[in-house]
């Protein structure tokens, strides 16, 4: 299993557009094959800081997701809504093999790619 957090620090004046943005991801992701959860949280301090917390079956249901035609409408329309760039990291459990880990902060037009790594 692997699970992606994701970090995102909206612009205060277009949070409502981002979230319908994102609650429109959790119905396509919800259904993708090797999807075990996709949600957004808001931040208790910050309401304008969101994380995401996704989990996938594996590494290559995971790349499957970030080829979707959803995830690239997606990433095309997020960057005008963030103050900040994404910060991403992801946790690969022990049974997953041969996945190189690391963690990276990225503008929303370098995330993801389809050659991605897992972080």
């Amino acid at each position: 299993m692997i699970m992606v957090q994701s970090t995102f620090q909206l612009d205060p004046e277009n949070k409502d557009e981002v979230i319908r943005l994102m609650k429109h991801m959790v119905r396509f992701c919800r259904q993708e094959h090797g999807c075990l959860s996709y949600e957004y949280y808001e931040g208790v301090t910050d309401p304008y800081q969101i994380i995401l917390l996704q989990e996938w079956e594996n590494a290559d249901c995971l790349q499957e997701h970030y080829q979707t035609d959803h995830m690239a409408d997606f990433l095309g329309k997020l960057g005008k809504y963030l103050d900040s760039p994404v910060s991403t990291r992801s946790y690969v459990s022990p049974e997953e093999s041969g996945v190189s880990t690391h963690s990276t902060e990225s503008t929303s037009e370098d995330l993801p790619k389809p050659e991605q790594t897992i972080h």
